[in-house]
């Protein structure tokens, strides 16, 4: 707390769980193969609300959305629409940055967690009701989880045009990482579901039957790959989190002729020294209509 600015406690606390909440799942899955299926959505649940709380981590660490808009416009910074994975749209024209545009792509992720909660729910609604799950990937049982990849894929392109924003807005400051070491793990743990969504279904994955079943080997590797993943990705995420967090202003506004008298504290605008040159100018500015007025009196 004494390193961070009070706005930014609440979001950079939930960032600062998402390791250990991650290496804790990983862990009972370990443990309890049997509930494989359902800590792999709850991890998945936990990074999907690691994407939420970083775009309103990163959102009031810019000064709001508005001055990010205002940042963009004023520096020529469009929406970049040709992210990955949807880079086919690179060749098109890119529009501005609008208030409502922003909105849009920053709420996209929260409709991913949303979604994961959902899928959640029914797994366990369908459990309690006793329904025998098929095991086949595109039975009508298996169809919200289908209907995720497409969710997936539209929430990791508006959050990557995010994160292509807020490297033009904070170049230099080193709390954006923490949004791409999220991504990465995201990335990464959905791999590991279609990787061995592929193994057994090509039978290359075996079992110890009738102690373990294929389903009970599975899901104790993916868990085991997973919290390796967590542990050795996490810990410099933890590292970048625990450093010092100041708000860094967008000072858009002064490349506007009316606000020449309005100069910005330097020290407010953190690493990025966005502010610390147009502050510069600023001061030579009023030096020399300083100076040109003694001139004229005399």
């Amino acid at each position: 707390r004494a390193s961070c600015h009070p706005q930014l406690v609440a979001p950079l606390a939930w960032l600062v769980s998402i390791p250990p909440a991650l290496m804790s799942l990983t862990t009972a899955g370990i443990l309890v193969p049997s509930l494989g299926k359902y800590i792999e959505v709850l991890l998945e649940i936990v990074l999907s609300l690691g994407l939420v709380k970083f775009i309103d981590f990163i959102t009031i660490l810019c000064g709001g959305q508005q001055a990010i808009v205002n940042f963009c416009s004023d520096n020529k910074i469009l929406l970049p629409i040709g992210s990955p994975p949807i880079i086919c749209l690179m060749p098109c024209r890119k529009p501005p940055v609008t208030l409502s545009r922003l909105s849009v792509v920053s709420f996209i992720p929260g409709l991913l967690f949303c979604f994961k909660v959902s899928i959640l729910a029914i797994d366990v609604t369908l459990l309690l009701i006793g329904h025998t799950f098929s095991g086949n990937f595109f039975a009508y049982d298996n169809l919200h989880n289908i209907a995720s990849f497409p969710v997936g894929l539209l929430s990791i392109y508006c959050y990557n045009m995010i994160m292509s924003i807020i490297s033009e807005c904070l170049p230099g400051n080193t709390q954006k990482f923490l949004g791409f070491i999220l991504l990465i793990l995201f990335i990464l743990f959905d791999c590991l579901r279609l990787f061995f969504i592929f193994l057994t279904g090509t039978g290359m994955l075996t079992c110890v039957p009738p102690f373990l079943s294929q389903d009970l080997v599975s899901h104790i590797l993916k868990n085991v790959i997973k919290a390796f993943l967590a542990t050795f990705i996490g810990l410099p995420f933890l590292k970048i989190a625990s450093g010092k967090t100041e708000l860094n202003l967008l000072c858009s506004s002064l490349n506007h002729p009316d606000n020449l008298s309005s100069f910005p504290d330097s020290s407010s605008c953190g690493d990025s020294g966005i502010c610390r040159s147009q502050s510069r100018d600023l001061f030579q500015i009023n030096r020399d209509e300083e100076s040109t007025y003694r001139k004229r009196s005399k």
